[in-house]
């Protein structure tokens, strides 16, 4: 009895002793892992869709990284600009980050597994200033130029021996400008597009005898919205306002403004819908007092609403242009002018004429048509004084840059010709920007 006590005893003892040496076996396996295992990957794809100019909004893709031994405990994204850095636990979600100030930039991306290695991945993000893009008539006709925010680095995108204008700048990508262009002396206007170098022209319409002018391209670059008098071949009495296709298909007559006009369209850069300028006084009729009217095409709706109708012009006052090969054939009094929305679409900058041959000057309202004011008067309210917007000159053309930080415009200089300003909302400063020739129509990030 005693001999089987000792051997029971015994071989619990070896049965305690295994199970500690498997125990230290694991633990030791463990910590093998830990110090042989392999670290994360860190993988990043960078997406700019195409944009460089300010602001641009980049996606950081990190949904390649992965542990070969594990699982991805965390990350850390520094965007190299100094603003916050984003961190999560989930790499399949993409990241978005808006730069708002041009440079070169290097974006790092640190992930790190359950057992504390880490892994790391870079790249660079290349961002430009704020580009604005505008007609000018250096020489003989009106071409389509290019400049920075600044009024720097002035240069040519498109010059020939016909007039170009009304250029306007693909929505996000901001890498095609579509215009309209002189069709030859004695012709008429059509819409093309180009890249941002003046390459790839592509001629969206063909239409002679009548004229398409003032393109804007949608939100989402999907369509064309442009001015036609293509009812009657001419006719300076059947403006309405069409859409089309990017690729200048379907063609489609939006507003019946008939008896009167439509003309300046201006996208929406949250909606599909469109400002336009008509005949005011009547409501789709013919204009009572001569001038114009700020109109808003409802696309939820499919109808015309007048937004603003104050004495004179508005939306489209501006001095005449001279010297053009191809009239216009605009209805009579009308200008080049179109309004415009802000980046966020909560206001409208438009020109407006109070009595013909009376001055002219650029107004702020908000989008529903309400509390106008000058250009002066709304940098006023964001607290400067003094910014000497609204001079005894022809201001008209404006244009709010997409980055916020104000509005471009065309000016009638001392000599009688046109030129470009710009006001800084958060300055209140006034910048001149451009000297030589005529300049008019500035566009930006629409």
């Amino acid at each position: 009895m005693s001999r089987e006590r000792t051997r029971i005893r015994r071989h619990t003892a070896k049965l305690a002793l295994a199970a500690l040496l498997v125990g230290m076996l694991l633990l030791g396996l463990s910590a093998c892992r830990g110090f042989f295992g392999q670290g994360p990957i860190a993988l990043m794809v960078i997406d700019n869709g195409g944009d460089t100019e300010l602001p641009v909004v980049v996606w950081f893709h990190i949904s390649g990284s992965n542990d070969p031994d594990g699982v991805i405990a965390s990350f850390t994204l520094d965007f190299g600009d100094g603003s916050t850095v984003a961190t999560g636990v989930n790499v399949s979600v993409p990241i978005s980050h808006t730069y708002t100030t041009a440079g070169t930039y290097t974006a790092l991306l640190t992930v790190t597994d359950t057992d504390g290695r880490i892994g790391m991945a870079n790249g660079t993000v290349v961002i430009g200033p704020v580009m604005i893009t505008f007609a000018a008539k250096r020489s003989l006709h009106y071409d389509i130029y290019r400049m920075q925010g600044d009024g720097t680095n002035q240069g040519a995108v498109l010059i020939t021996v016909d007039d170009e204008l009304f250029p306007d700048l693909v929505r996000g990508t901001r890498d095609r400008i579509t215009y309209a262009a002189e069709a030859g002396f004695g012709s008429s206007w059509n819409i093309w597009t180009m890249t941002v170098a003046g390459g790839s022209r592509v001629q969206l319409t063909t239409q002679t005898a009548s004229n398409q002018i003032q393109p804007s391209w949608s939100h989402d670059a999907a369509t064309i919205a442009y001015a036609s008098n293509a009812a009657q071949t001419p006719s300076a009495t059947t403006w309405e306002i069409y859409t089309m296709t990017a690729a200048g298909t379907g063609a489609t007559k939006l507003t019946s403004q008939t008896p009167s006009w439509a003309i300046a369209p201006s996208c929406s850069p949250v909606s599909e819908d469109i400002l336009f300028v008509s005949g005011s006084k009547n409501a789709g009729g013919a204009a009572a007092d001569g001038g114009s009217a700020i109109w808003l095409w409802d696309a939820s709706a499919h109808t015309a609403v007048l937004l603003k109708d104050g004495p004179g012009r508005d939306g489209d006052a501006s001095p005449a242009l001279t010297g053009l090969g191809t009239g216009l054939n605009l209805p009579a009094g009308a200008g080049i002018s179109r309004p415009v929305w802000s980046p966020d679409g909560t206001k409208i900058a438009y020109a407006a004429e109070a009595t013909a041959g009376g001055q002219i000057d650029i107004f702020v309202m908000d989008a529903d048509g309400s509390h106008a004011k000058t250009l002066e008067e709304y940098v006023a309210d964001l607290g400067h004084t003094n910014p000497d917007i609204t001079t005894s000159a022809n201001e008209f053309c404006p244009y709010w840059l997409e980055d916020g930080s104000g509005i471009v415009y065309a000016k009638v200089d001392g000599s009688g010709n046109f030129q470009l300003e710009k006001v800084t909302f958060s300055t209140g400063v006034i910048t001149d920007l451009t000297a030589a020739g005529d300049n008019i129509l500035p566009a930006a990030k629409r």
